[in-house]
């Protein structure tokens, strides 16, 4: 980086870029998980609410590798993440019965429960966000966030 006048860094373009996305995603995550510097629920860590999501169906029983399919991440990763689940209570694994060496995992009801008010605390607070935007921020928000989703899928 080029120094400026009065001794300070000029930003380049990438530094420029790695703080918009930055600053996005910190703004994201504080509006959409943190309200007043609390979590909307502080039993829960961010690697527990990705793992209660890769449980597409609440009731169905799922392999390892498919949960970190779900989750997007290695399946080593899912085995640490289902480890801390289990051991709080939220998820329990399986032996299937027609092979033994096949371990699932399936949500307890303390899971479901967690999952489920989540869910619903989640969407209050987006509603809340939203009604706070006029009609032409809101379709303004939402065309700019699907066309950065499928940006992102590209690269």
């Amino acid at each position: 980086m080029k120094g400026t006048r009065d001794g300070t860094k000029k930003m380049g373009e990438l530094d420029v870029q790695m703080m918009v996305v930055r600053d996005f995603i910190d703004e994201f995550y504080n509006k959409t998980v943190f309200q007043s510097g609390k979590t909307l629920f502080s039993d829960l860590t961010p690697s527990q609410i990705k793992s209660l999501f890769a449980f597409k169906e609440d009731d169905k029983e799922y392999p390892i590798g498919e949960l970190g399919k779900n989750a997007r991440v290695k399946s080593s990763t899912m085995t640490d993440m289902i480890d801390r689940l289990e051991k709080d209570g939220i998820a329990e694994r399986m032996r299937d019965d027609g092979d033994r060496r096949v371990v699932k995992v399936r949500l307890t009801p303390k899971g479901k429960e967690l999952k489920k008010n989540f869910t619903r605390k989640s969407r209050e607070d987006v509603e809340a966000a939203f009604a706070k935007l006029s009609d032409d921020e809101r379709e303004k928000l939402l065309y700019h966030l699907r066309e950065a989703y499928q940006i992102l899928k590209r690269i």
